[in-house]
């Protein structure tokens, strides 16, 4: 994988505002290291792989996310 990132919302998939942050999957992984990720839809071509969906943590309420995986083919 030549570059990975994740975008996680303040809240689930839904029209209005939101606001979120994004992280490479390194750091994702250590700020969420219990975290599930519920794929709801995904897309892919010949380099790109983008899934979105929902993050859930014990304890925590859901937020969605999206996580974007990008190659060399």
């Amino acid at each position: 994988m030549e570059e990975c990132h994740t975008l996680v919302f303040d809240k689930g998939i839904e029209n209005g505002e939101f606001s979120g942050v994004r992280y490479d999957l390194q750091e994702y992984l250590e700020k969420y290291p219990d975290a599930k990720f519920e794929i709801i839809t995904d897309t892919y071509n010949m380099t790109t792989t983008v899934m979105e969906g929902y993050i859930y943590r014990d304890g925590q309420k859901t937020v969605a996310g999206i996580i974007s995986l990008w190659t060399l083919g």
